[in-house]
């Protein structure tokens, strides 16, 4: 598998690192700025509100001028923006550890539904979740309530690379299932996976795990079907050469150069194979999938929505039930970075997850 460093090797941030933080930010207030004076040029392929342009923009900046140790130094970990959330809707957060490996676990809903979705975050498998997350995942679990259906979410903390690198992150992803099934005591038919981006990366390997065992990760045996799995977004394709292709990003939260730092702090030297990057497997990858259905959301203006295109035509010719949805003008992981950026209107792709998780539930 030519894996390498399977412990944590924590790095920290030098001090000319965190001195460049603040030409780093005068550089994206005045992109800010300049986009403000921008959005009347506005096309279908940009962002359709003025907030929207401006955020996207914003995104775009600081993902592109800052390395991932620098935005990892400014960003609270997911930790912190669960607790914090949990705070501000004055509810008691329930956080539980588990396996080996330093994997936390993050409760929202009532821990005792009785159907769970678990989700792994995105950020390139090197930044944490933030408060879009936890006030959309809280969303799906009031919108299920008021539908009559018992949902809860488990949120993972895993941990980030390049502090630590695959497979630890897939790992910790399969040991989450494992903590619900057997600590929880819930059927697999009572459980959906979920994850954007990177974390919709971590949903299908632990798909993959369950089908096909990864050597160095013990396996999972179901008696049944996973519910359903749902990947927003998700980055399938970690070939670097992504990062080389001319795409227009003014629509969109990132651009293609943050593809290649990132897949490199993950993999860490690693070869690429099929539980990274699920667009180069063979549609019989697929065929014995433990899951009962597959929703893969997307945004029609994100720079991904190629590989995401090739990725679910690959699916498909291997599983039988997906289904693919694709939000018009709408960026990548609109759902959470909409909030994120001050957006509250609900985007074409949470009302079909809203829509697909009632009709699964």
């Amino acid at each position: 598998m030519g894996t390498q460093e399977k412990t944590p090797q924590p790095q920290t941030l030098s001090f000319w690192g965190k001195l460049d933080v603040i030409l780093a930010a005068i550089s994206v207030v005045s992109t800010t700025v300049w986009s403000v004076f921008t959005s009347f040029r506005r096309s279908e392929k940009d962002a359709p509100s003025l907030l929207l342009h401006v955020g996207y923009a914003s995104l775009r900046k600081a993902t592109r001028r800052l390395s991932v140790l620098q935005l990892q130094w400014i960003s609270p970990s997911t930790d912190e923006m669960y607790e914090k959330y949990a705070r501000s809707i004055r509810i008691a957060p329930t956080t539980v550890a588990f396996g080996s490996n330093g994997a936390k676990g993050h409760w929202i809903g009532n821990k005792d539904a009785k159907h769970v979705l678990i989700w792994y975050h995105g950020g390139g498998f090197c930044l944490p979740a933030n408060a879009g997350y936890f006030e959309f995942l809280n969303d799906l679990v009031e919108a299920s309530g008021k539908a009559g259906n018992d949902l809860a979410v488990f949120v993972l903390t895993y941990t980030l690379a390049p502090h630590a690198r695959y497979p630890t992150q897939l790992t910790q992803a399969v040991e989450t299932l494992r903590y619900i099934i057997s600590d929880t005591r819930r059927r697999p038919s009572e459980i959906l996976l979920g994850g954007d981006s990177a974390g919709g990366n971590l949903a299908i390997g632990v798909l993959s795990h369950l089908a096909h065992p990864h050597p160095e990760i013990p396996r999972v045996d179901l008696n049944e079907p996973l519910a359903g799995t749902v990947l927003i977004s998700p980055w399938t394709s970690l070939d670097e050469k992504n990062s080389d292709k001319d795409v227009y990003s003014g629509g969109d939260i990132i651009t293609p150069y943050v593809g290649r730092p990132w897949s490199r702090h993950y993999l860490g030297g690693a070869s690429r194979d099929n539980y990274t990057d699920a667009s180069d497997a063979p549609p019989s990858w697929f065929e014995t999938y433990l899951v009962e259905k597959i929703l893969v959301l997307a945004g029609g203006n994100e720079i991904l929505k190629s590989n995401i295109d090739e990725f679910v035509t690959n699916l498909k010719a291997g599983f039988r039930s997906v289904e693919y949805f694709v939000g018009h003008r709408e960026g990548h992981v609109a759902p959470i970075y909409n909030i994120y950026v001050g957006d509250s209107k609900e985007t074409q792709q949470g009302e079909k997850l809203k829509a697909w998780l009632q009709e699964i539930l």
